[in-house]
């Protein structure tokens, strides 16, 4: 009982601090483009909500949903989108600063990604724990906090770090439903949850359906009929888990999703056919500028291999080697629902669809994140391996040395090793973890060289403010042309970022003839917009370069007459 209440604290604590310190991080971080949509739909899904729970009438008339979820465009209404995220955006931006003041209002909107981010550490935990130990549970915790990339997400008011905590919240909820009689409730729960979050939910029978097979052969009797003996295989392994993941998960979907309460199947239909026909954006990788497939097969494989921190990314193969080798050896410590297995199927479907060649990769590692515990947990179990390695071999030298330290001793190292290096480069990546790499790729510097992607979404520009504020006149107005930050402009201006009298120019050719100031925002298909600013200003000096280890993420251009006054 003392040992059940100890782990129980160590999970509330971690919950607390991952989600505080993601939190209080975020208030440096830039507002991402897509961010905007979110937010403003996110308040339009609440209102909705709001007014059914105060019984106003004609709140489920069809005219209604359809204006606050949808439309006759595939677009309107953000219906492209699940809305279970966007709505808790709403109702907390609407209770932690409309109503109690003690947010700004991006906080407020972003609180929700940061708890859904440390429920996953908490769950991380605790399935870890009831498979191969605390020591194994905390490590691979700390290590899903720990990733710059992951960190990054966990901070703003998207779906790409909730969709993770829902994912790896339905393999803990299958895990168990092999275990018990209505198990596969809470595995519809959550993953109709998943569903109602991001489209790439729907991906989830591909990894259960291949280890629930694997399972039910490894509960088949060993005499009688093959037919009589996957029968009896079936009958052991809770065949209502199928129903959990085929019945209930889509019924908690149209439940949350008010668009899909009429013309059902329609409206299923066009939302994943939307992502089926998914619009491709640019993205650089390796120095090339990829817009249309079809694309490198090794995408999310090199792009992984150098955001992960190294150190993770040493102990994560380790694990994953000592699994397979005690696999091979036929050591099954880790019992019979074949948790292992399940990982690696997670973080296979999760990567699967970027090694097809025609999956839109504008995202980078936010499109395959589901596969982001599986690869801690690896890690985690390769640090006590490792550690029980090191243990051993003390033991052996110094039989006489101190028995805490030969115990502990290792043990403590390699944490602090591990997750010391993912800490320390999490911090430091922040608030700019889109133009961190790792060691391997050569830091930030050399991820600029090798081509890779420093940033999407526009997000950085906030990191250009305090310069660009310089210029504020209280007799005249300076326009800014604003490039990839235009969405944000005015959640800076409201968020008292931005002073009075610099408001946005306007768009491409238009715009930067009208400003004064202009930023550009480095990307590789943005290079045309530095062109488009040296035309106009004459002039191909920027008066200040926003950089991240030396590398040039953002640049501001100022008229010469604004800088003679």
């Amino acid at each position: 009982m003392r040992e059940s209440w100890r782990n129980r604290v160590i999970g509330i604590l971690l919950f607390v601090f991952a989600s505080g310190l993601v939190i209080s991080s975020q208030r440096d971080q830039g507002i991402a483009r897509d961010e905007i949509v979110y937010m403003n739909y996110g308040t339009r899904y609440a209102d909705w909500w709001i007014d059914l729970a105060t019984g106003k009438s004609g709140t489920t008339h069809k005219d209604t949903i359809t204006k606050h979820f949808g439309g006759k465009r595939p677009t309107d209404g953000n219906r492209e989108h699940p809305p279970l995220m966007k709505t808790l955006f709403g109702l907390s931006e609407r209770l932690l600063h409309d109503e109690l003041g003690w947010t700004s209002q991006t906080t407020g909107y972003r609180v929700p990604t940061a708890l859904v981010n440390g429920l996953l550490v908490c769950l991380v935990f605790f399935f870890v724990l009831g498979i191969w130990g605390r020591t194994a549970a905390i490590s691979s915790a700390l290590l899903v906090l720990f990733l710059p990339r992951a960190f990054f997400h966990a901070g703003l008011a998207s779906f790409d770090a909730p969709v993770v905590t829902f994912w790896f919240a339905s393999l803990f909820a299958y895990y168990r439903a092999l275990r018990t009689r209505w198990g596969f409730l809470w595995l519809g729960l959550c993953c109709g949850l998943t569903l109602a979050t991001k489209h790439n939910a729907i991906m989830l029978p591909a990894v259960f359906l291949p280890h629930y097979a694997y399972f039910v052969w490894r509960k088949q009797s060993s005499e009688g009929p093959r037919w009589r003996r996957l029968w009896d295989g079936l009958a052991q392994s809770r065949p209502q888990v199928l129903l959990g993941l085929f019945a209930v998960a889509p019924l908690v979907l149209i439940a949350i999703w008010p668009w899909l309460w009429f013309d059902t199947i329609t409206h299923l239909r066009d939302w994943i056919g939307f992502h089926l026909g998914h619009v491709h954006y640019n993205f650089e990788y390796l120095g090339t500028n990829w817009n249309a497939p079809p694309f490198p097969w090794h995408v999310a494989l090199v792009t992984t291999l150098f955001t992960v921190p190294l150190a993770t990314l040493v102990a994560a193969l380790t694990g994953f080697v000592m699994i397979v080798v005690r696999f091979r050896r036929g050591e099954r410590a880790d019992g019979d629902g074949c948790p292992a297995l399940l990982l690696f199927l997670s973080a296979g479907v999760a990567m699967g669809p970027f090694l097809l060649r025609t999956t839109p990769i504008f995202g980078a590692e936010k499109h395959w994140a589901p596969a982001i515990p599986s690869l801690c947990i690896f890690a985690g179990l390769g640090l006590v391996w490792m550690a029980n390695q090191a243990r051993d071999s003390l033991i052996v030298a110094w039989p006489k040395w101190h028995r805490g330290v030969l115990r502990y001793g290792p043990i403590a190292l390699l944490l602090t090793t591990t997750i010391g290096a993912a800490w320390s480069e999490t911090l430091h990546a922040h608030p700019y973890s889109l133009t961190h790499y790792n060691a391997l790729a050569g830091g930030a510097p050399g991820g600029a060289s090798l081509g890779m992607n420093r940033q999407f979404w526009g997000y950085s520009a906030r990191g250009v403010l305090p310069f660009i504020n310089k210029f504020r006149r209280s007799d005249v107005s300076v326009p800014v042309y604003t490039h990839d930050a235009s969405p944000a402009w005015g959640h800076y201006k409201a968020e008292g970022l931005l002073g009075d009298g610099l408001p946005d120019a306007g768009h491409e050719k238009a715009g930067i003839r009208k400003s004064k100031i202009a930023i550009v925002v480095h990307e590789k298909h943005f290079a045309r917009h530095d062109i488009l600013v040296w035309e106009a200003y004459k002039k191909v000096q920027p008066s200040f370069v926003l950089q991240f280890d030396g590398v040039p993420i953002v640049s501001v251009y100022v008229r010469d007459e604004l800088l003679d006054k």
